[in-house]
């Protein structure tokens, strides 16, 4: 009798049109073939927060070799982790310190383009006017290469983001001045990602199937999956729904119109854009962009927190933060309590990092010739518009890398270069993901990838 065997790309679809991905399973293995690298998808993750670093509190004490290296106390939060990890110092965003635009505009706009912005109205802190980026972004070139099969080519999120409509509010870009917003509502990002409607229906139809649950319309499909599936796909494809379902319903809990899976969502309005609502939607947003990969809706997406300039009141965090994000780091070196403050910001965003990080290790897939995880298979980017916030730095440029990118990428490393140019650390990153880039952004100030990724 001939095995069943399921394509990477197999939904379960219910009544009405909706249908759920599943996770790379077992079974979706060609027969005869062993993990090969041709045969496993690849991901890219940008993840943003703004504003600058604290650098002394930032940067890793080095060892005796790239391997032997302490965690900062910002990067504490890493060390879980730090097998998964590459911490970059020395990179320099030249691009950021040429064209007009303020220099959280510019950092802003060439942090993953490595160009310099379009002339524009949009008056900076300095009164200097700039219009959005120059260039496409790295993330849109990798999906131009990864993203071609999947329903979305791209995703991307946001808390707390954008910043209406000016270099800002922006990551990711398609081209010059064409940018991609970021979604900020859990809702709204849940049904891109995971209903999908059939056209032939009516506007009644439709409604009355995003009224059910995405889990009771595939139940069906499910139960005569499931005996065919062997033990391990088995668990896996069951600890998967269940995930579903808690997204389902921490969705709706999180106050953002309608629920992801009863209506279609509104304009951006409800509890996910108070500040107060900050952690819990951003861990909404993390767990929703790693079930739309596990499921292969996307393998391309950006997570941008706040925006340049953000001023987020991380009270949440501390009561006593009352002040901006982006007021406190203007702020004076000499000013203890706003460095520990700052400091202690983040180290929250090296937490949440640590969490993305770890829920692409939590979910086992086939990597390079063995069993691995989901993280064995991406690259994540944490990147900063600025160096140091009260000086509106761009060089030395933070950057830490997590995954594995396919075994392109070596991790558990503390990488230190001497004033490089960021442009070739994105130049690595495309042809981590199947690319054979030689230059990006302005050529000017690119000599190639990065040495030693």
């Amino acid at each position: 009798m001939k095995s069943l065997r399921l394509s990477r790309r197999t939904l379960l679809r219910g009544a009405g049109g909706v249908a759920i991905g599943l996770p790379f399973l077992e079974i979706m293995m060609p027969q005869g073939r062993a993990y090969a690298a041709d045969a496993l998808p690849k991901r890219y993750i940008n993840f943003f927060s703004p504003n600058g670093t604290i650098y002394p509190a930032w940067v890793p004490t080095a060892g005796t070799s790239p391997t032997d290296f302490k965690l900062s106390a910002i990067l504490a939060p890493l060390a879980p982790n730090q097998k998964n990890i590459v911490v970059l110092d020395g990179l320099t965003n030249t691009a950021a310190t040429k064209g007009p635009g303020d220099d959280h505009m510019k950092g802003m706009g060439s942090m993953l383009t490595g160009i310099e912005l379009m002339p524009g109205t949009t008056q900076g802190g300095a009164g200097t006017p700039a219009g959005l980026a120059g260039g496409i972004s790295v993330d849109q070139v990798v999906s131009g290469i990864i993203g071609k099969t999947t329903k979305l080519p791209s995703l991307e999120l946001g808390v707390e983001s954008g910043s209406a409509g000016t270099v800002w509010g922006y990551t990711s870009y398609t081209g010059p001045g064409q940018a991609l917003p970021p979604d900020n509502n859990p809702a709204s990002v849940f049904k891109r990602a995971f209903s999908d409607l059939g056209t032939s229906m009516s506007a009644g139809q439709q409604l009355a199937a995003e009224r059910k649950s995405i889990l009771d319309a595939v139940i069906a499909n499910y139960t005569q999956l499931n005996p065919k599936l062997g033990t391990a796909d088995r668990a896996k494809l069951d600890t998967h729904l269940s995930t579903v379902r808690d997204l389902e319903t921490r969705v709706t809990a999180a106050g953002a119109v309608g629920g992801a899976a009863c209506v279609k969502p509104a304009a951006p309005t409800g509890d996910y854009q108070k500040n107060a609502s900050f952690p819990t939607v951003a861990k909404l947003q993390m767990d929703l962009l790693v079930m739309a990969m596990a499921c292969d809706v996307t393998r391309v997406a950006s997570l941008q927190f706040e925006n340049s300039v953000g001023q987020t009141q991380f009270t949440w965090l501390d009561p006593t933060i009352t002040r901006g994000h982006h007021d406190m780091s203007h702020d004076a070196d000499d000013n203890a309590d706003t460095m520990a403050k700052l400091t202690m910001i983040n180290v929250w965003y090296a937490q949440q990092f640590n969490y993305l990080i770890s829920a692409l290790a939590a979910i086992p897939e086939p990597t390079t010739g063995r069993m691995g995880t989901m993280l064995d298979n991406t690259v994540i980017v944490w990147c900063n518009e600025l160096s140091k916030g009260n000086l509106h730095s761009h060089s030395p440029q933070p950057f830490v890398l997590a995954g594995g990118a396919g075994g392109a990428l070596q991790s558990g490393r503390f990488m230190q270069y001497n004033k490089i140019q960021h442009n070739n650390l994105l130049v690595s990153l495309i042809n981590m993901m199947g690319g054979t880039a030689t230059t990006f952004g302005n050529p000017a100030y690119c000599t190639g990838p990065l040495q030693g990724l």
